[in-house]
């Protein structure tokens, strides 16, 4: 079978497999109803007090707050994706349907991060619609909503690049959720706190800093921007599929 082929089917399994099991449903249903709440929260606020809402603003600008919720549910299913098959001895099959690693692990990647970051955008897209209609002054300007689409597909992509790799590499769920909570949340809000410039150019370079800068404009430091932020975010989503990777690759998938 060729490598396209092979690449195929594998990616046709891999989607079978995130929505055959329950645990894909159930973070998918927890996902929609936290985002869409905090747009209808969002929205209705705006609406019983238009005095608080910054002039010129759009529903768009309502809706990257919802991102953030967004992206630790993404991150989060994306981790329980990728370490389902370890959890539950199903690697053994899986590798046996697809003894070429490296098709497995190109199509484990690409399918869990698009599909994860689509379904977060989608609910995103759902929030700011729900926004709208609570103020409809607002407006949802295309020019507006591209560019939010980009930036959040942009931080949401890395995230679940960053869950996938995490799980590849540990493949526990229990300890690659804690430790993507500890990079994407409870490590940059503390280490931003302590009173050491140390430990604020540490918080500066993980992962959730960049992320949270990107999604509101402020960071830990006052040195931080745009593109450093998305380097950071890149960089990390990388560096751990490049971990989890080499596990996949060259160490036996069952231990």
């Amino acid at each position: 079978m060729s490598p396209v082929l092979a690449l195929a089917r594998a990616g046709r399994a891999e989607w079978s497999r995130i929505w055959s099991v329950r645990s894909s449903w159930a973070f998918a249903l927890a996902l929609t109803a936290v985002v869409l709440g905090f747009g209808v929260v969002i929205g209705s606020e705006a609406a019983g007090d238009p005095s608080g809402v910054t002039p010129g603003s759009t529903a768009w600008d309502g809706a990257r707050f919802t991102g953030m919720f967004a992206l630790f549910g993404i991150v989060a299913m994306s981790v329980v994706i990728a370490t389902a098959d370890h959890a539950t001895g199903g690697i053994v099959p899986t590798l046996q349907w697809t003894p070429r690693r490296g098709i497995l692990l190109t199509a484990r990647t690409v399918v869990v991060v698009a599909t994860t970051t689509l379904l977060g955008l989608v609910l995103v897209l759902g929030a700011a619609t729900l926004i709208w209609t609570f103020v409809p002054h607002l407006g949802l300007p295309f020019g507006a909503g591209a560019e939010m689409a980009g930036d959040l597909g942009f931080i949401l992509g890395s995230g679940a690049l960053l869950g996938v790799g995490i799980g590849l590499a540990t493949r526990s769920t229990a300890a690659s959720l804690v430790l993507a909570l500890a990079l994407m949340l409870v490590g940059p809000l503390l280490l931003a706190q302590l009173p050491y410039d140390w430990t604020l150019q540490l918080a500066t370079h993980l992962p959730g800093s960049g992320a949270l800068f990107l999604i509101f404009g402020e960071g830990p430091s006052d040195d931080m921007t745009t593109t450093s932020a998305r380097l950071t975010l890149a960089a990390w989503g990388l560096a751990a599929l490049a971990a989890g990777g080499w596990r996949l690759l060259a160490t036996d998938a069952d231990r």
